[in-house]
C-alpha cells in the first residue's frame, strides 16, 4: 500500500514539474509575438518565436533594431555574441526561429538570446578563412592562366656599361634566350612585334622618368597587343656581368615581378646552361607563382647531365608536351599575321616561321631521344628484375663503383661545362649575325619611308609644275608655245632627277650612321668563322653531348652505344659504336670458344652482369668525348657549316684514363635555323638606283639579280671591258640554258685584236664585219686565248694543256692537232656553240640581229666528239662565212 501511494506520489509530481516547465517557455506565432510580449507580466516566461530578421541591426549600446517591433513599447536588447551577426543573417537568409528572454518585464525589456540556424561566430570565422584561401586561389589561378594565356613582349634588354664588340651582339642572344625560356619553362605566349618594340621601350623610359602613373601605363599598354612585357638589363661590372629583370603588366603599369642575377665572371655564363638567365627564369617563375616541376627546376640550377635515366625520360616527356604547346602558339601567330600586309607583320612572320622551323627540328630530336631512352629503361627494368638473383659480394662491388663514380662525376662536370664544343661559338656568331641583319633591316626600312616620302612628292611636284599657270612670253595665239611645253617637260624630268638624287643621299647617310656598327659586327664575324676551324672538344659530362646504352653483344665482346651531340635541342650527329669489356675491366674478355676454365668464365659473365647494370641505370663509370671542327660556308649558303668529326674518346670516370679511342672522320653539312643570311640586302635604293640609271648604277643592276656586290662589281667591272674589247657586240643569255651567246659573229677587229693577224680573204676597212677563212682549230685556238684575256678558266685542252703555246699549232697555216682534245664542260671560258645551241638561236632569232646571218657555214662533225659545231673541221676546209662564241655561266 505504501508502495502504490509512493508510486503515485511520484508521478503527480512529475506532471506537476512538466507543467512548470512549459509555462516557462511559449511559443508565439510572427503575427501574435509583439501583442504577447507587451501583456506579459511574468518574469521568468521565455517566448519562442520564427520571424523575418530582414533590417535587424545591433547598436554599440547593445540595443537591437526590428522593424517588426516599430511603434511598440518593447525595447530589445542583446542576450548573445554579435559579432557580424548582419553577415551571418545574410548568409542563411529567411525566417528564423528566435527566442527572447525577459530581462525587465516592468519595462518591456527583452533579450534575444539566441537564434536558430545561423552561424556561430567560429563557424564565421572559419568559413570567412576559408573563403578568402578559395579566393586567394582562384585569382592565382586566373592570374596564371592570363600569364600564360595573354601574350608578353620580350623586349631588347637594356646595355650599361657594356661597350667593345659585346655591346653589338649580347642584347639579342639575352632576348633570344629569354624568350626561349619564357615559352620553354613557364609557358608563356611569347609576342614577337619587332614595330612596337621601340615605341615600348620609349614610353617604359618616360612613364619611369615621371614617376609612373595609369595615364602612361595605359598609354604603354595600348601600343602593343601584348598583355605583359618583360624588361631586362645588361650591366657589366668591375668583376663580370650582372642581368636585372622586371615582369610588368602593360595595361596597368604594376611591376609583377622583379629579380637580380649574381655576378658572371665570363659574358658566356650570361646565356649559357644553369647561366643567369636560367637564374633569372626560376625567380620569376617564384615571384609570379607560376608552376616550375622539379624536373624542370633542376635543369634549370643545375643542368641535366646527371640526371637518372627515369629523370632524362620524365624531362623527355615535357619537352614534347611544352613543344606541342609552343607550336600551337607558332600556327595561331602565323594566322594572325597572315591577314596583314603590314611590313613589320611580314617580318614578323618570317621570323615565326624560322622559329617554327627550329621547333620541327627540336621536335624531332625529342622524339629519337625519347626512343632512344626508353629503350635504355627497358633494359634497366630487366636488370632491376635480376636484382634478387645476384650475389652480395656482386652487388656490394658493384653500389661501390656506382658511388665513387658518382662522387667524381660532380667533380669532373664542374671541369667539363666550362669547355663546351664550338656549337656555343657559332651560336655567337649567329648572334651576331643577326644583330646585323637587323641593323640592315632598320636602315632598309627607313629607306622604305624615304621612297614612300619619295613618290608623294614626285607626283606632288609634277602636278605642280604641269599646272602651272603659263606667262606671257610663252604664249601664242592663246596657247603656250611648243618650246613652253618642252620646258615644262625638262622641267619634271628634272624634279625627278632632283628628288631622286635627294633619295639616294638620304638613304646613304641612313646607312652611314650604323656604318661603323655593321663594319665592327662584320670584322667580328669573320675572325669567328676563321677561328672555328680549331679543334674543340665537347664531353658527355655538359648538356650537348649525349649518350645511352644497348644490350651487350657477346661476339663484339662489349656493348651497343649510341651517341648524338645536340646543340639548342637540335641533333646534329648521331652515330652507334662498341664500347668494349676491356674498356670498362682492364682486362681482355676470354676467348669463349678456346677458354675452358669454367671459374674463367663466371667471373666473365658476372663481370658483365655488374656492367650491364652500372650502364643501363645510368651510373656514369664513364665518359666520353667527341673532337670536331666546324667551317663556315660562302656568304652564298646562309648559316650553313660543315662539321668535322674526328674521334671519340671513352674515359674512365675515376681515374679519369682514356681506355678507348674511336676515330671517325665524317663531316655533315648543317644549316643553322634560323638561317642568317650575310649578303648584302638588296633594298628599295638599289632596286631604285638600277632602275633610274642603269649606266650610272651598273654594279647595283647585277645586284638586283641576286649578286653579292663583290661579285657584282666584278661583272659590272667585266661589261666595260668587253664594250671596251667588242664594241656593240654583247653576251646575251639564254632563257633555255646555263649559257649566253655573243649577239653576233666574232668580228675582223675582235679576232685581230686576240690573235694578232687577220686571216679573212676579204678583208675590210670596217672591222665589224665577221672574221673569215678560220678552221675550226683556228677557232678554238680563239676561245682559249679569248678566256684567258677575260680571266676565265679555257674550255678545250689538247693533250691535258689549256695553255695554247703547248699545243705547236700554227694558227691559219696549222694543218690539224693530232693529240687528244678534250671540253672541260664545266669551264666558264669561251667554246663554239654546240648544233642544240644554234637550232635554238636558229628557231627562236633571240640572239640574232639579221635572221640572214644564220644562213652560214654547213654542219661538220667533229671527230673529237663535240657534236656537231657551226664551223668547218679542218678536215673539211676553211669557214668562210664567220663563226659565234658562247660561254657557260651558272644561273
Amino acid at each position: 500500500m505504501i508502495s502504490i501511494l509512493k508510486k503515485t506520489c511520484i508521478v503527480l509530481f512529475m506532471i506537476l514539474s512538466a507543467g512548470v516547465v512549459f509555462a516557462q517557455s511559449k511559443v508565439v506565432s510572427e503575427k501574435k509575438l509583439v501583442q504577447t510580449l507587451e501583456k506579459n507580466k511574468k518574469a521568468d516566461v521565455v517566448f519562442v518565436s520564427e520571424i523575418s530578421l530582414d533590417g535587424f541591426s545591433v547598436a554599440s549600446d547593445d540595443s537591437v533594431s526590428l522593424p517588426l517591433f516599430s511603434g511598440s513599447a518593447i525595447k530589445l536588447v542583446s542576450g548573445m555574441d554579435m559579432t557580424n551577426i548582419s553577415e551571418r543573417l545574410a548568409y542563411k537568409k529567411g525566417k528564423h526561429k528566435v527566442t527572447f528572454t525577459v530581462k525587465d518585464a516592468s519595462s518591456k525589456t527583452y533579450a534575444i538570446t539566441a537564434i536558430d540556424g545561423i552561424e556561430s561566430v567560429s563557424e564565421y570565422t572559419t568559413r570567412l578563412e576559408n573563403e578568402r584561401i578559395a579566393a586567394e586561389k582562384r585569382a592565382k589561378e586566373q592570374r596564371q592562366a592570363n600569364l600564360t594565356r595573354l601574350a608578353i613582349q620580350v623586349v631588347l634588354p637594356e646595355l650599361e656599361n657594356v661597350t667593345g664588340s659585346e655591346k653589338n651582339w649580347i642584347a639579342g642572344q639575352i632576348q633570344d634566350k629569354l624568350k626561349s625560356n619564357m615559352q620553354e619553362y613557364l609557358s608563356m605566349k611569347t609576342l614577337v612585334d619587332a614595330k612596337s618594340e621601340a615605341a615600348i621601350v620609349k614610353a617604359q623610359k618616360e612613364s619611369e622618368s615621371s614617376a609612373r602613373d595609369e595615364a602612361s601605363a595605359i598609354e604603354l599598354g595600348k601600343i602593343t597587343t601584348a598583355k605583359f612585357a618583360l624588361f631586362s638589363k645588361i650591366r657589366k661590372t668591375g668583376k663580370g656581368y650582372i642581368i636585372t629583370a622586371d615582369f610588368t603588366d602593360l595595361t596597368t603599369g604594376e611591376q609583377m615581378a622583379s629579380a637580380t642575377s649574381k655576378e658572371y665572371s665570363e659574358v658566356e655564363y650570361l646565356y649559357g646552361s644553369t647561366g643567369a638567365v636560367d637564374e633569372l627564369t626560376i625567380a620569376i617563375a617564384d615571384k609570379l607563382q607560376l608552376p616550375l616541376s622539379a624536373i624542370n627546376r633542376s635543369v634549370l640550377s643545375s643542368g641535366s647531365s646527371g640526371f637518372s635515366v627515369d629523370e632524362q625520360l620524365a624531362l623527355a616527356k615535357e619537352n614534347e608536351e611544352k613543344f606541342k604547346k609552343m607550336m600551337a602558339q607558332y600556327d595561331s601567330d602565323l594566322a594572325r599575321l597572315s591577314v596583314s600586309n603590314d611590313i613589320s607583320s611580314v617580318e614578323n612572320k618570317k621570323k615565326i616561321e624560322a622559329e617554327k622551323a627550329l621547333l620541327a627540328e627540336k621536335q624531332k630530336s625529342e622524339q629519337k631521344r625519347q626512343q632512344e631512352l626508353a629503350e635504355q629503361k627497358k633494359r634497366a627494368d630487366a636488370d632491376a628484375k635480376l636484382e634478387a638473383e645476384r650475389s652480395i659480394a656482386l652487388k656490394t662491388q658493384r653500389d661501390k663503383m656506382a658511388k665513387d663514380a658518382a662522387a667524381k662525376a660532380a667533380e669532373v662536370r664542374k671541369m667539363k661545362i666550362a669547355k663546351q664544343g664550338v656549337l656555343g661559338q657559332i651560336n655567337i656568331i649567329e648572334s651576331k649575325k643577326k644583330a646585323l641583319v637587323e641593323i640592315r633591316n632598320s636602315v632598309e626600312a627607313r629607306s622604305q619611308e624615304l621612297f614612300a616620302q619619295l613618290e608623294k612628292e614626285r607626283k606632288s611636284e609634277e602636278q605642280r609644275i604641269r599646272n602651272k599657270s603659263y606667262s606671257t612670253v610663252e604664249m601664242e595665239n592663246g596657247k603656250p608655245t611648243q618650246a613652253a611645253k618642252e620646258r615644262r617637260e625638262k622641267q619634271v624630268i628634272k624634279s625627278y632627277e632632283d628628288l631622286t638624287n635627294k633619295f639616294f643621299a638620304d638613304c646613304d647617310a641612313v646607312a652611314q650612321s650604323t656604318m661603323s656598327q655593321q663594319n665592327a659586327l662584320l670584322t667580328e664575324i669573320r675572325n669567328d668563322q676563321k677561328t672555328l676551324t680549331t679543334k674543340r672538344t665537347v664531353s658527355s659530362m655538359g648538356e650537348e653531348l649525349k649518350v645511352s646504352f644497348g644490350s651487350y653483344e657477346g661476339s663484339m665482346n662489349g656493348w651497343n652505344t649510341y651517341l648524338s651531340l645536340y646543340s639548342d635541342g637540335v641533333l646534329l650527329y648521331t652515330d652507334s659504336f662498341i664500347v668494349g669489356y676491356e674498356a670498362l675491366n682492364g682486362k681482355k674478355a676470354p676467348d669463349m670458344a678456346a677458354e675452358l676454365d669454367d671459374n674463367v668464365i663466371e667471373e666473365y659473365t658476372n663481370n658483365v652482369d655488374m656492367y650491364n647494370s652500372l650502364l643501363t641505370r645510368g651510373d656514369p663509370i664513364i665518359y666520353f668525348e667527341l673532337d670536331y671542327t666546324a667551317n663556315a660556308e660562302d656568304d652564298d649558303k646562309p648559316s650553313e657549316y660543315k662539321f668535322n668529326f674526328n674521334k671519340i674518346r671513352v674515359i674512365n670516370t675515376v681515374s679519369e684514363k682514356t681506355v678507348q679511342t674511336s676515330t671517325l672522320s665524317k663531316v655533315l653539312p648543317r644549316t643553322m635555323k634560323p638561317a642568317q643570311d650575310l649578303r648584302e640586302l638588296v633594298g628599295i635604293k638599289i632596286k631604285e638606283q638600277a632602275r633610274f640609271d642603269p649606266q650610272k648604277y651598273a654594279v647595283e643592276v647585277y645586284m638586283v639579280k641576286g649578286k653579292l656586290r663583290a661579285e657584282a662589281a666584278k661583272l659590272a667591272a667585266w661589261d666595260i671591258k668587253w664594250a671596251n674589247f667588242f664594241g656593240s657586240s654583247k653576251m646575251i643569255a639564254s632563257p633555255y640554258g646555263d649559257y649566253e651567246m655573243l649577239s653576233t659573229k666574232v668580228t675582223q677587229e675582235t679576232y685581230t685584236t686576240v690573235m694578232g693577224e687577220n686571216p679573212s680573204k676579204t678583208k675590210s676597212k670596217y672591222y665589224y664585219l665577221p672574221v673569215t677563212n678560220v678552221s675550226w682549230y683556228d677557232a678554238i685556238y680563239f676561245c682559249n686565248k679569248l678566256s684567258k684575256e677575260f680571266g676565265l678558266t679555257p674550255v678545250y685542252a689538247v693533250g691535258g694543256n689549256t695553255d695554247v703555246a703547248s699545243w705547236g699549232y700554227r694558227v691559219h697555216n696549222g694543218d690539224g692537232i693530232y693529240s687528244d682534245i678534250t671540253w672541260n664542260t664545266k669551264a666558264d671560258g669561251f667554246r663554239l656553240p654546240t648544233e642544240d645551241e644554234m637550232e635554238v638561236a636558229k628557231s627562236t632569232g633571240y640572239y640574232i640581229r639579221d635572221l640572214a646571218e644564220l644562213m652560214w657555214g654547213r654542219r661538220c662533225y667533229d671527230w673529237n666528239h663535240f657534236e656537231w659545231s657551226y664551223i668547218y673541221h679542218a678536215d673539211c676546209g676553211y669557214d668562210n662565212v664567220g663563226f659565234r662564241v658562247v660561254r657557260t655561266i651558272s644561273k
